[in-house]
């Protein structure tokens, strides 16, 4: 141990780190607590829970290891209560095939869908294309590939047949 300037021993060892259990939060800021609970139950990353909430990440840690089996529970309700969405707006599509308010029971039951997948620790099946689109230069090429073509099809057109 060393002795500081104030006379008080401090700790040398390595794992002198402080250890954070969220107890300080639950009792000066219980809301942002029950609101971290909340957030990681829903599947928000903790990176954007440290945002929204403004906390750090050792405090969103904390509090998932604290109420580690009160997250699972209510995360395993909310997948229930998603399925159940799903599987509502899939009946509804299905009622409403070819009529105006299918829009918005696809887009209700694309969200469940995706939501249930999410909080499972599924990722839904995504498809990416990549369009590439040409330059002026390109553009320009292709005019003048076209307008030869054009060219070749005209005399083509005007030659007589034997």
């Amino acid at each position: 141990m060393s002795e500081p300037k104030n006379g008080q021993a401090l700790s040398t060892r390595q794992d002198a780190r402080p250890r954070y259990t969220g107890e300080l939060l639950v009792r000066t800021r219980p809301k942002v607590y029950r609101q971290i609970i909340r957030l990681l139950s829903e599947g928000v990353s903790a990176n954007q829970i440290c945002k929204l909430c403004h906390v750090t990440r050792e405090t969103v840690r904390a509090v998932e290891r604290r109420e580690a089996v009160e997250i699972s529970e209510r995360k395993k309700s909310i997948i229930g209560i998603l399925g159940n969405v799903a599987e509502l707006g899939a009946a509804r599509m299905e009622e409403k095939i070819g009529k105006a308010s299918l829009r918005d029971a696809a887009i209700g039951t694309g969200i469940a869908v995706d939501k249930m997948l999410a909080l499972t620790g599924q990722m839904p099946a995504v498809q990416i294309a990549n369009v590439i689109m040409p330059s002026e230069a390109d553009r320009e090429e292709r005019r003048q590939l076209h307008d030869k073509l054009d060219a070749i099809a005209r005399r083509l057109a005007d030659t007589p047949v034997e």
